[in-house]
């Protein structure tokens, strides 16, 4: 492995952190595209103002729904529940996208203020929704659906203004022969065959080409990095970096670290101003469709965790999990254009925004700011819970605002600033039981002083939204 090091390390730029390591691997150097910061701002430039994308976790695992015999799971159910490859493989027949509809999802991404949509385009069961020619277990030769679903979804989605994402699984395939070695054991003869490099070569780095030569993604998303070293990471990473618009985020492995980082479940508990960051989170418990899954968040809890993301200076990657036929589950449907209302509202404070002038949250909401031409900055308070004397304080602030509002209702907002920061004058009750949000309009930058000084928030999360109901990993 450290032979291969010097050649993937050569295209990356000078004096670079180590990667953080893989599950058993130890700490590579960061692997990055060798160009200007300039141009790297130019590419994620889209990215950073989306800050809100649909995922679509869709495909034979939907099927069952959840159950198999006396054993439970979502996406991962082939693996959760051993289900011998024959077996799982026959399920595809019904796997049959017969209420498909492409324009309304991409309709419904649109309508709930989404910028980009990214959906599976194969997951850990080694299921392509796409047609391949490098392994037959695809829509098109295996199932019931007979047809690529992703050219009609990526077609969609554009002619509504959003950008297109595939994701991809490359270390993980439970079913194509050796894409199992990389890291699970195998529970059936069939997973026994094969060979991990063989796999990667003949399947997973051909099929990665295939969504790219085919579907033309502005993201590739990668998930697991498991036994991807640094030599079996190279072919991936060099055919990102040769399509100099396309995107990745933080799950290939081998040391290579991504255009974003990539959390899974779990909002930052303060904000990390650099490097482009996605949270992938889910409507309910589960990625793919389950059934048995009712554990649905309210569209408040959803609206601000999209307050919380942005003010993390992150984009939020809401998961939906279609039924086999193509259905999208009409809870998710509703908190979706619940959160579509919310924006329609108070989108400025969210899109093209920069992350909190706070290092931690405040405790009655979040901030989140955006620079405007002629060199002013809008200062957008993001108030979860109105208080009850109509008074915020906004610690450390020492410049008053020129002027401010309220988004939901146009009201007027005064400011004064005191020893203790600035101090705004809140109208009446909440306009918005969710998160009302006020626009305070200053002259140039907003600068906290010594904010590094100011107590930590009891109210950063840092965890899962809701712990008690945290899903298997992605």
């Amino acid at each position: 492995m450290l032979a291969a090091l010097p050649a993937l390390v050569a295209a990356a730029t000078p004096a670079i952190p180590m990667a953080p390591p893989a599950a058993g691997l130890p700490a590579l150097p960061a692997v990055v595209r060798n160009e200007a910061q300039e141009q790297q701002d130019a590419r994620l430039r889209w990215f950073r103002e989306a800050r809100f994308g649909m995922f679509i976790h869709w495909g034979v695992y939907a099927v069952p729904a959840g159950t198999w015999k006396d054993r439970h799971g979502g996406e991962w159910i082939m693996n959760q529940a051993k289900i011998p490859v024959a077996e799982y493989r026959a399920l595809a027949a019904q796997f049959t996208a017969a209420r498909y509809d492409p324009d309304a999802w991409a309709q419904l991404a649109a309508d709930a203020g989404m910028k980009y949509v990214v959906i599976t385009a194969k997951h850990h069961d080694g299921f392509a929704l796409f047609d391949s020619a490098y392994s037959d277990w695809n829509a098109v030769k295996a199932s019931g659906a007979k047809r690529d679903l992703i050219a009609p979804l990526a077609a969609a989605v554009r002619s509504k203004g959003l950008k297109f994402g595939t994701y991809y699984s490359q270390s993980q395939d439970w079913t194509n022969l050796g894409g199992s070695k990389g890291r699970d054991q195998p529970w059936d003869e069939a997973q026994k065959e094969g060979d991990f490099d063989t796999y990667l070569k003949c399947i997973a780095l051909p099929q990665a080409r295939e969504l790219v030569e085919k579907f033309h993604p502005d993201i590739l998303w990668w998930d697991t990095e498991y036994s991807m070293t640094p030599e079996r990471a190279r072919p991936f990473f060099d055919l990102v970096v040769a399509h100099s618009n396309l995107i990745h985020n933080s799950r290939l492995g081998g040391g290579v670290l991504g255009d974003f980082r990539t959390s899974e479940q779990r909002i930052p508990a303060s904000a990390m101003l650099g490097r482009a960051l996605e949270v992938n989170m889910t409507i309910n418990s589960s990625w793919g469709y389950r059934a048995d899954d009712l554990n649905w968040k309210s569209a408040q809890q959803l609206i601000r965790n999209l307050s919380d993301i942005a003010s993390k200076d992150g984009n939020y990657l809401l998961n939906i999990g279609p039924t086999a036929d193509g259905i999208i589950p009409q809870p998710e449907v509703d908190r979706l254009l619940a959160i579509g209302r919310w924006l329609k509202t108070n989108g400025d404070a969210i899109y093209a925004t920069r992350g909190s002038v706070y290092p931690q949250p405040r405790t009655w909401g979040r901030t989140t700011q955006k620079a405007r031409p002629a060199g002013g900055t809008t200062l957008f308070l993001h108030v979860w819970d109105w208080p009850a004397d109509g008074k915020l304080l906004l610690p450390n602030i020492t410049q008053a605002p020129r002027s401010g509002r309220v988004l939901a209702s146009g009201d007027t907002v005064t400011a004064g600033a005191t020893a203790a920061g600035i101090v705004v004058n809140l109208p009446g009750a909440a306009p918005d039981p969710d998160v009302s949000v006020v626009a305070l309009e200053f002259s140039g930058p907003v600068e906290v002083v010594n904010a590094a000084a100011l107590p930590t928030d009891t109210g950063a999360s840092g965890t899962l939204a809701d712990p008690s109901k945290s899903p298997p990993a992605h």
